[in-house]
């Protein structure tokens, strides 16, 4: 087995073009936590699930209309974002909505804190997405 080889086996190992498009993976996780909107004086309750450095999937029970809002993220006291999302897609079901999220804003340190987030809450042995 050659050098180029090595690269080869790596390469086949994800599938860019298939199903799982993303060059990040995300840590499959269900986590509970708040949403708030802007301009709305209240949080929301929701799901984050398959969450990593560049975005995360929200199930919510209410239907977002707009694709790019700056929203509060609320885990806990300690882990709370404020960032801006942009959806990229959506799928209805039972009344709530599923919904894939990038950050289009997020300052380092939150992302940072996020990770510190992630390592504490969810152990790198029960990710399932790395």
């Amino acid at each position: 087995m050659g050098l180029l080889d090595f690269f080869r086996e790596e390469e086949e190992k994800f599938d860019f073009r298939g199903s799982n498009k993303r060059l990040a993976p995300r840590w499959t996780v269900a986590v509970p936590a708040k949403i708030k909107f802007a301009g709305n004086s209240g949080y929301s309750p929701c799901e984050v699930r398959d969450l990593n450095l560049k975005g995360f999937s929200l199930f919510v029970s209410k239907k977002i209309l707009k694709k790019r809002l700056p929203v509060r993220l609320y885990f806990s006291e300690k882990y709370s974002f404020k960032v801006e999302i942009t959806i990229l897609w959506s799928k209805p079901g039972n009344g709530k909505y599923l919904y894939g999220v990038k950050f289009s804003k997020i300052i380092d340190s939150d992302r940072e804190r996020l990770l510190n987030m992630m390592n504490e809450d969810f152990p790198p042995h029960v990710w399932k997405g790395v």
